[in-house]
C-alpha cells in the first residue's frame, strides 16, 4: 500500500528521473540513435519542401492563365518523388527507433528477472507472484510502447515543429506570428494532461496487477477452489476487480477525450481561420497569393498535427512512467539474497554441521527459531521432530541461505556458512521437498537439470537405484517421456521418486529431507526406504520427519517447540523420557 500511495504522487521531478533513467539505456545504442536521426531530418526537410511546390503550381500556372503541362507534370513528378524520398527515409527513422526500442526493453526485461533471481526469499514472502509477473511483462511492455511510440514522436515532432517555424518565418513573419498565437495555450493543455493523467494511470495499472495477482491465484488454486465449490466466490471476486480496472480504464478514456482530441483540433481550426481572416482583409487593398494561403494552411497543420500526436501518446507516457517507477523499484530493493564472502578455502571435505545458538527471525520481531545449537558429524542423520510451526524448515532455510540470520553461527566442516561460495555450498547439499516441483520436458531433464556433465547412463542408474525404473520403463518413451506440466499425469509417490533421483545424481555430500516421504503412499514409502538407507550412507543427512517410524533409526532426534530444542537423543531415549516426543509417537500409532 505504501509503494502505491507513493507512486499515485510522483512529482514532475520524479517522473524526470525515472525518463533519464530509461534514456541511459540508449548509450550502448548511440550510433544507431545518431543515424536515425539522420534518417528523421531528410525526412523532414522533403516534408517541408512539398508545400512549396503546391505553391509554385497555383501561382505560377494556375491561377497566372500561363498553363505549362509539362512543368505542371514535372512540378507533380517532382512532388511525388520528394514524397517516396519523405517516406523511406521516415520507415528508415520509424525501424531503427523500434529497434531501438526493442533492445532497451529486451535488457531491462533481462535485467529484472536477473534481479529477480537473486532477491531474497522474504521479497517472495510478502509479494504475490501475480504481481511480480505483471511487473515482467505488462510494465516491461508498456515501457517498450513508450521507447518505440512516444519518444520517436517527440523526437520527430520536435524536429518538425522548430522546422515549420523556421520556414513559416522566412516566407511571411505575420503569418509566422499568427500562427504561435495559440501554441501556448496547447503547451499549458499539454501540462494539465500530464498532471491530472498521472494518478489517473496509476490506478490503472494498480487494477490491472490486481486482476493479474487474482486471475494467477485462482488458477494456481483450481483445484482447491473446485473441491471446496469456491467458483462462485471467486467469479464475484474477479467481477468486482475486473469492474475496477474498468472503471480505471474509463476514467482514463474520459481524460483523453476531454483534453486530447477536441482542443487540439480546436486549436487547429482557430489557427486557420485566424490566418484566412487575415488573407481575407489583406485581400481588400492588395493582391493576395493564394499558393501562399494554401502553404500556410499546410504548414499549420504541421505545426500542430506533431503537437497532436505529442498529447495522443501522453497517455502511453504516463502508463510507461507508472510503469518503470514499479520495475525500477524492484530493481532498487534491498532485500537480496544472503550476501556470501566466497573464501576460497571454505569448502565442503567431510559433511560436518554445527548449529551454534541460532537466533532467527522472518520479519525482525518474532523469532522463529531461538538459542539452537546441535551438531551432526558425518555420515550421521540428525532428524527434526515437532508440530506445525515449531522451526523445522526454518532450520534448513537457515542453513540453505535462503534467508540470512544475524545471531549465532552455522558451521559445515569449520567454516561459516556465510563463507561459501553459494554455488558451491548448494552443489554439495541436496534438499528433497515433502512436494517435489517437476519441470515440464523429459523425465531425463527433470534428473539432469541443464548439467551436461550428468549423462543418460547415470540418470538411468539413479533411477533404478530409487526404483523408479518400476513406473517408467511402462510409460512411452521410457526415460524420454514426456512430463506434464508440475508431473500432473504422476502420483505424489512418483514425483517423490524423481525427486530422490535427482538427489542421488548429484552425489551431495549433506542430505536434506523435508518430510520427504510424508505424501508417499505405504507401498511406495516401503520401496524407497531400502534406497533410503543407501542413499544416507557416507553422507550427512538433516530429515524433518512427519512419520516418526521412519527416523527410528537416526542417529539423534531433536524434538522442536515453539523454534526451541526441548528434547534431544536417539528414539529408545525419547520414548523413555516420556515427554513430548512420546506423546507424538504414541499419537502416531494409536491413528495407524
Amino acid at each position: 500500500m505504501n509503494n502505491q500511495n507513493k507512486q499515485e504522487t510522483l512529482t514532475r521531478k520524479e517522473q524526470w528521473k525515472l525518463l533519464k533513467r530509461l534514456v541511459w539505456y540508449v548509450k550502448d545504442l548511440k550510433w544507431l540513435l545518431i543515424i536515425s536521426i539522420g534518417f528523421l531530418l531528410i525526412a523532414t526537410m522533403t516534408d517541408l519542401v512539398r508545400p512549396t511546390i503546391i505553391k509554385d503550381i497555383i501561382d505560377k500556372y494556375i491561377l497566372s492563365g500561363q498553363t505549362d503541362m509539362k512543368m505542371i507534370i514535372i512540378l507533380a513528378c517532382y512532388y511525388l518523388g520528394i514524397s517516396l524520398v519523405s517516406s523511406i527515409f521516415r520507415y528508415l527513422y520509424v525501424y531503427n527507433f523500434y529497434a531501438i526500442g526493442n533492445r532497451i526493453t529486451q535488457t531491462i526485461r533481462y535485467e529484472l528477472f536477473e534481479k529477480l533471481q537473486g532477491m531474497g526469499m522474504r521479497y517472495f514472502d510478502k509479494t504475490p507472484a501475480g504481481s511480480i509477473v505483471s511487473r515482467v511483462t505488462n510494465d516491461t511492455d508498456s515501457i517498450q510502447e513508450m521507447l518505440v511510440s512516444v519518444i520517436s514522436v517527440v523526437f520527430s515532432s520536435t524536429i518538425m515543429v522548430i522546422s515549420v517555424l523556421i520556414a513559416m518565418f522566412i516566407f511571411n513573419r505575420t503569418l509566422a506570428l499568427i500562427s504561435l498565437l495559440f501554441v501556448p495555450i496547447a503547451v499549458l493543455v499539454v501540462f494539465i494532461y500530464q498532471k491530472k493523467s498521472t494518478r489517473s494511470y496509476q490506478r490503472a495499472r494498480s487494477e490491472l496487477s490486481a486482476l493479474n495477482t487474482k486471475l494467477a491465484e485462482s488458477i494456481a488454486g483450481m483445484g482447491i477452489i473446485q473441491i471446496f465449490n469456491q467458483q462462485k466466490r471467486l467469479i464475484n471476486e474477479f467481477k468486482v476487480t475486473n469492474d475496477n480496472y474498468y472503471d480505471a480504464r474509463m476514467a482514463n478514456l474520459k481524460l483523453d477525450g476531454l483534453l486530447l482530441y477536441p482542443i487540439i483540433h480546436l486549436l487547429t481550426s482557430l489557427t486557420i481561420a485566424t490566418i484566412l481572416l487575415y488573407f481575407g482583409i489583406q485581400s481588400l487593398s492588395a493582391t493576395i497569393s493564394a499558393g501562399l494561403v494554401l502553404m500556410f494552411v499546410d504548414y499549420v497543420y504541421m505545426l500542430y498535427d506533431p503537437l497532436f500526436m505529442i498529447m495522443d501518446r501522453l497517455a502511453i507516457f504516463q502508463q510507461a512512467i507508472v510503469s518503470s517507477s514499479r520495475v525500477f523499484t524492484i530493481m532498487d530493493h534491498q532485500e537480496v539474497a544472503p550476501i556470501q564472502h566466497d573464501l576460497k578455502e571454505a569448502v565442503v571435505s567431510k559433511g560436518k554441521i554445527e548449529f551454534k545458538d541460532v537466533t532467527f527471525s522472518y520479519d525482525g520481531r518474532n523469532d522463529v527459531l531461538k538459542n539452537i545449537s546441535f551438531t551432526v558429524n558425518p555420515g550421521e542423520t540428525v532428524a527434526l521432530v515437532g508440530h506445525t510451526g515449531s522451526g523445522k524448515s526454518s532450520i534448513i532455510n537457515v542453513m540453505m541461505r535462503f534467508y540470512e540470520f544475524y545471531q549465532g553461527d552455522v558451521l559445515i566442516d569449520g567454516y561459516s556458512v556465510k563463507d561459501f561460495n553459494i554455488d558451491q555450498l548448494r552443489e554439495t547439499m541436496s534438499l528433497v521437498l515433502q512436494d517435489p516441483f517437476i519441470y515440464y520436458g523429459t523425465i531425463k531433464d527433470n534428473i539432469r537439470l541443464l548439467n551436461q556433465e550428468i549423462s543418460d547412463e547415470e540418470i538411468i542408474e539413479a533411477l533404478k537405484f530409487v526404483q523408479a525404473d518400476t513406473f517408467i520403463e511402462e510409460l512411452p518413451n521410457t526415460y524420454d517421456h514426456q512430463v506434464a506440466e508440475r508431473g500432473a499425469s504422476f502420483s505424489s509417490g512418483q514425483k517423490q521418486l524423481l525427486a530422490f533421483a535427482r538427489t542421488l545424481v548429484t552425489n551431495p555430500k549433506i542430505l536434506i529431507l523435508d518430510e520427504a516421504t510424508a505424501n508417499i503412499d505405504t507401498e511406495t514409502e516401503h520401496l524407497i526406504q531400502e534406497s533410503l538407507t543407501r542413499l544416507k550412507k557416507g553422507r550427512t543427512t538433516i530429515a524433518i520427519a512427519h512419520r516418526l517410524s521412519t527416523i527410528k533409526d537416526a542417529h539423534q532426534i531433536l524434538v522442536l517447540n515453539q523454534g526451541e530444542i526441548v528434547e534431544r537423543g536417539n528414539h529408545d531415549e525419547l520414548i523413555k523420557l516420556e515427554g513430548l516426543y512420546y506423546q507424538m509417537y504414541q499419537l502416531q500409532q494409536l491413528s495407524d
